[in-house]
Protein backbone atom coordinates (compact mmCIF):
# COMPACT_ATOMS: atom_id res chain seq x y z
CA UNK A 1 0.00 0.00 0.00
CA UNK A 2 2.77 2.44 0.92
CA UNK A 3 4.56 1.65 -2.33
CA UNK A 4 1.51 2.69 -4.37
CA UNK A 5 1.22 5.97 -2.46
CA UNK A 6 4.90 6.79 -3.02
CA UNK A 7 4.68 5.95 -6.72
CA UNK A 8 1.51 8.05 -7.08
CA UNK A 9 3.20 11.05 -5.43
CA UNK A 10 6.30 10.73 -7.63
CA UNK A 11 4.27 10.40 -10.83
CA UNK A 12 1.99 13.30 -9.90
CA UNK A 13 4.99 15.51 -9.10
CA UNK A 14 6.65 14.61 -12.40
CA UNK A 15 3.42 15.33 -14.27
CA UNK A 16 3.05 18.77 -12.68
CA UNK A 17 6.70 19.58 -13.46
CA UNK A 18 6.35 18.57 -17.12
CA UNK A 19 3.15 20.55 -17.57
CA UNK A 20 4.74 23.59 -15.89
CA UNK A 21 7.83 23.33 -18.12
CA UNK A 22 5.85 22.99 -21.36
CA UNK A 23 3.37 25.80 -20.72
CA UNK A 24 4.37 29.11 -22.40
CA UNK A 25 6.23 31.58 -20.18
CA UNK A 26 3.43 34.17 -20.24
CA UNK A 27 0.90 31.62 -19.00
CA UNK A 28 3.30 30.37 -16.30
CA UNK A 29 3.81 33.93 -15.10
CA UNK A 30 0.08 34.63 -15.02
CA UNK A 31 -0.59 31.42 -13.06
CA UNK A 32 2.27 32.11 -10.66
CA UNK A 33 0.97 35.63 -9.98
CA UNK A 34 -2.48 34.23 -9.23
CA UNK A 35 -0.93 31.73 -6.83
CA UNK A 36 1.01 34.51 -5.09
CA UNK A 37 -2.17 36.57 -4.73
CA UNK A 38 -4.09 33.55 -3.42
CA UNK A 39 -1.47 32.86 -0.74
CA UNK A 40 -1.56 36.37 0.66
CA UNK A 41 0.96 38.23 -1.46
CA UNK A 42 4.74 38.30 -1.66
CA UNK A 43 5.25 39.35 1.98
CA UNK A 44 3.12 36.57 3.50
CA UNK A 45 4.77 33.95 5.68
CA UNK A 46 4.38 30.26 5.16
CA UNK A 47 5.80 27.57 2.95
CA UNK A 48 3.11 27.92 0.28
CA UNK A 49 3.66 31.68 0.01
CA UNK A 50 7.43 31.19 -0.34
CA UNK A 51 6.87 28.52 -2.98
CA UNK A 52 4.48 30.79 -4.87
CA UNK A 53 7.02 33.64 -4.82
CA UNK A 54 9.76 31.33 -6.11
CA UNK A 55 7.48 30.06 -8.87
CA UNK A 56 6.68 33.61 -9.91
CA UNK A 57 10.38 34.45 -10.11
CA UNK A 58 11.10 31.31 -12.13
CA UNK A 59 8.10 31.71 -14.44
CA UNK A 60 9.50 34.62 -16.39
CA UNK A 61 11.41 32.52 -18.90
CA UNK A 62 14.82 33.28 -20.29
CA UNK A 63 18.09 32.67 -18.50
CA UNK A 64 17.37 34.90 -15.48
CA UNK A 65 20.84 36.43 -15.76
CA UNK A 66 19.48 40.00 -15.17
CA UNK A 67 22.33 41.31 -17.31
CA UNK A 68 20.18 43.78 -19.20
CA UNK A 69 18.48 45.08 -16.06
CA UNK A 70 21.78 45.62 -14.25
CA UNK A 71 23.09 48.05 -16.89
CA UNK A 72 20.10 50.36 -17.03
CA UNK A 73 19.53 52.56 -20.06
CA UNK A 74 23.21 53.24 -20.76
CA UNK A 75 24.47 51.68 -23.99
CA UNK A 76 27.48 49.43 -23.75
CA UNK A 77 30.85 50.96 -24.58
CA UNK A 78 32.16 50.17 -28.03
CA UNK A 79 34.98 47.62 -27.93
CA UNK A 80 38.34 48.87 -29.07
CA UNK A 81 39.75 46.93 -31.97
CA UNK A 82 43.51 46.94 -32.47
CA UNK A 83 44.66 48.11 -35.87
Amino acid sequence: MLERIVITVVVATAFVYVVWALVPAATRLRLARRLVAATGGELADGALARLAARLEKAAGGGSHCTGCDAHGDQPAAQPRHPK
